[in-house]
Order: C-alpha cells, then structure tokens, then sequence
C-alpha cells in the first residue's frame, strides 16, 4: 500500500498490499509539510522521512480495501512496524519513507 499526497488530500492506493507502506509525492520541504498538517495524514520528519497518522491511515484504507482478509493483512503490517522500530513512542504514527513522485 502507498500514499499518493498532494496539496488536495492524501489518497491511499493498493491498500490490499500490506506487505509494503510508503508516501509518494512531488512536494518536498515546506510544501510536504503543510499538505501533512492540511489532510491530517501526519508530519514531516526532520530527517525527510514522514510520520503518517495510523488511524488516518487505517480509515483510508479500509475504504478502498477490497481482500476479504484485509483486517488481517492490516494487523499483521501494524504488527511488523512495531517490531521494526517503525510505531512512535505512542503507538499512533508509524514511520514511512518518502518516494518522489516522477512524471
């Protein structure tokens, strides 16, 4: 599953992949930054990476998820991020890499 974010809103697709997660977008600095803030979806890192809202993230998800199994393809993501060191501290975020969206 990724996240395709723009300055419009945050738009989850593949969400029936749960063995991967990652932002993809042409915005970078300030811009990313703000679009996080504007669509709720989370916070820029200081080192580039994002933190997306699991709760955002998982409502966005569940809508365009169509696998029979996706609670528990779900769980098991959430699952290996916690294990990975990829979940905050609070359990609310969990920690993505940024993909450069390329025309």
């Amino acid at each position: 599953m990724y996240v395709n974010l723009d300055a419009d809103g945050a738009v989850v697709q593949d969400a029936d992949d749960c063995t991967r997660l990652h932002l993809v977008t042409a915005l970078d600095g300030d811009a990313l930054r703000r679009a996080l803030y504007d669509t709720g979806a989370g916070e820029l890192a200081p080192d580039g990476a994002v933190w997306l809202d699991l709760a955002v993230l998982r409502s966005r998800a569940k809508l365009v998820a169509t696998a029979p199994d996706w609670e528990r393809r779900w769980d098991g993501m959430t699952a290996r991020a916690v294990d990975e060191g990829w979940v905050s501290v609070d359990g609310r975020s969990v920690r993505v890499h940024v993909e450069p969206l390329t025309y």
